[in-house]
């Protein structure tokens, strides 16, 4: 692959995953993210943590860090 091809979706939405698990403790599919919001992310160029950081927020997730132990 050049480098002047697009990632394919499946690896942004990959990438996608992991830095929501990585920042919220769920992935894509338990948050109810849609897929033409990962792909629209992708195609205005967001960085898969963009997109998951404005998600989390835009849906009241906490930050794992942020949590209390309990």
């Amino acid at each position: 692959m050049s480098h002047d091809e697009p990632e394919a979706l499946i690896d942004y939405w990959d990438v996608v995953d992991a830095a929501m698990m990585k920042l919220f403790g769920v992935d894509t599919w338990d948050a109810g993210v849609e897929l033409d919001l990962i792909a629209e992310a992708q195609e205005n160029g967001d960085s898969p943590e963009e997109f998951a950081v404005w998600f989390g927020r835009s849906h009241g997730l906490t930050v794992l860090a942020q949590r209390r132990p309990t």
